[in-house]
């Protein structure tokens, strides 16, 4: 496969050059010792130098020769281009609906989310979950993302991240058949809009 990428002149340079290393080879170990019974005798050194240029010879033919040019390698390249990394097969997460914040207040009360968090926009004052009066600060120490999605990720998975100082299994895990309306509606209102 290799040579089909050569051109014909590299094709016959490396011909040559191996026809030439056979022959030698060929006469010196069949020929030669039938016709000086004495081969090489005296004459080793000499024998042991053409053998060592002919090798070498063979060696720097086929790495200069069997070289792909400049021009192949370009053509190569615009028949398989690199595609940019940008391409990919993973595709981007929906965006989460708009949030209503009357929506998301309803259903903080309807949920019983008033019974464990502090929330001032809800009137709660409860101490068993974290106080979502800091939930903005709470986000930034979880570097998980935005607001907006520290939020959501703690209503859907509440395990997936826990305040320090607060229980892990604490917070109920029903909250994760919510709909994406619903979460979003619950994060307008816990943010007050600061999402």
């Amino acid at each position: 496969m290799l040579t089909a990428a050569l051109s014909s002149g590299h094709k016959t340079g490396i011909v040559i050059v191996a026809a030439v290393f056979i022959v030698f080879a060929l006469s010196s170990a069949i020929l030669l010792p039938k016709l000086i019974p004495n081969y090489p005798g005296r004459r080793l050194w000499l024998f042991i130098g053409v053998c060592v240029l002919l090798t070498v010879g063979m060696l720097t033919a086929i790495v200069t020769l069997a070289k792909e040019p400049p021009e192949a390698g370009a053509k190569v390249q615009e028949r398989n281009p690199v595609l940019p990394k940008t391409t990919s097969t993973e595709t981007a997460p929906p965006a989460a609906p708009a949030g209503n914040a009357a929506a998301g207040k309803a259903l903080f009360s309807a949920q019983g989310c008033s019974a464990c968090h502090t929330l001032k926009a809800a009137g709660s004052t409860a101490t068993v979950g974290p106080d979502l009066d800091k939930v903005a600060a709470d986000a930034q120490k979880a570097n998980r993302g935005p607001l907006d999605q520290y939020i959501a990720e703690s209503i859907k998975d509440p395990g997936a991240y826990v305040v320090p100082g607060y229980p892990n299994g604490v917070m109920p895990t029903n909250f994760s058949s919510l709909s994406a309306q619903q979460i979003a509606d619950l994060v307008a209102f816990i943010t007050g809009g600061k999402s």
